[in-house]
């Protein structure tokens, strides 16, 4: 290698080495890839506050949405790999490659795990005039109405769309899907007894079942949801279904080492907190320990998962 290639490759990698030991020394930007209001904002700025703290410079939270999470997503997926432009994440960047045509990323590929935020599971709710208290209860009444028992998503290919799909798939059933634009207004619906039945997490429909609207008759979790003691989980009433919602943190491929262990301390640090439990429990979020590469192989597992189930629901790519 001629000398001034060397002597190139040695200052990059002294500039490279300066910049992490100095990292951070000026803001930082999480991109949340939805709108302001939403779970995944109020995390954001709650982690926000926090590592702000942990890491002695502003936490910029910078809401970016549109495509269902891709356009925020890509943004990050394509940004310098600095540390200084995280993406909070959430399960559907798993689902957006298998419904969508054109996407510029890679969910394993293109990001730097930081570390997982929490898990909230999906539960299943039906509107209160709905004749069903259990699952078991809900599977009979879908058996004697096959197709016509209905159950609304926040949208093809959404997280609530496909956890009905597989719901389905494991009890033999048939309902009648009916898709929102969001999660919002397919509450909305459910609550006014436009529709029978829906999947979210407790998060969105906390205030709902407080007011009595909706009715929780099943968990997919893997044990019963502390916030609802009195609701079984799937698993219980014989159907194997367990799916649960994620957040975490991720950064662009290719971040210097230790940068991302910077971030990695930090955030743990965060979640290691005694009150964050509490802050986040109203939100339905059970806060996760687990490392960067157990991040990333659960990116990569729900990834093929909601492939398989895609395809199997016969859903093509718009």
């Amino acid at each position: 290698m001629p000398t001034r290639l060397v002597f190139a490759a040695f200052l990059a990698l002294a500039a490279a080495t300066a910049s992490a030991e100095t990292f951070p020394d000026r803001p930082i930007s999480m991109i949340v890839p939805y709108a302001a209001g939403g779970s995944s904002d109020v995390l954001a700025r709650l982690l926000g506050e926090r590592l702000t703290r942990a890491l002695g410079q502003p936490i910029v939270v910078d809401d970016r949405a549109g495509a269902g999470s891709r356009i925020g997503t890509e943004l990050v997926a394509h940004a310098a790999p600095d540390g200084y432009t995280l993406l909070l994440a959430d399960m559907p960047l798993t689902i957006i490659p298998a419904i969508q045509k054109g996407v510029r990323y890679d969910p394993a590929r293109d990001f730097t795990p930081i570390g997982l935020i929490g898990t909230a599971s999906m539960v299943l709710f039906v509107n209160p005039a709905t004749p069903s208290t259990t699952i078991t209860d809900f599977v009979a009444l879908a058996r004697k109405e096959p197709g016509k028992v209905t159950i609304a998503s926040g949208g093809i290919g959404s997280t609530t769309h496909l956890t009905a799909e597989l719901f389905q798939a494991k009890a033999g059933i048939k309902l009648l899907h009916v898709p929102y634009r969001g999660a919002g207004p397919a509450l909305t619906d459910l609550m006014a007894g436009q529709v029978q039945s829906g999947f979210t997490t407790l998060a969105t429909a906390s205030a709902a079942l407080a007011a009595g609207s909706v009715r929780a008759i099943g968990s997919a979790s893997e044990k019963r949801i502390d916030a609802l003691p009195a609701v079984s989980t799937f698993r219980e009433a014989g159907i194997d279904l367990v799916v649960e919602h994620w957040w975490g943190v991720l950064a662009p491929a290719g971040l210097p080492s230790a940068v991302a262990a910077r971030l990695q301390a930090a955030l743990r640090d965060t979640l290691a907190a005694p009150d964050i439990a509490t802050r986040l429990a109203p939100l339905g979020v059970t806060p996760a320990h687990r490392s960067p590469d157990e991040f990333r192989a659960l990116i990569a597992s729900d990834t093929a998962r909601w492939a398989d189930i895609v395809r199997s629901a016969g859903i093509t790519p718009q």
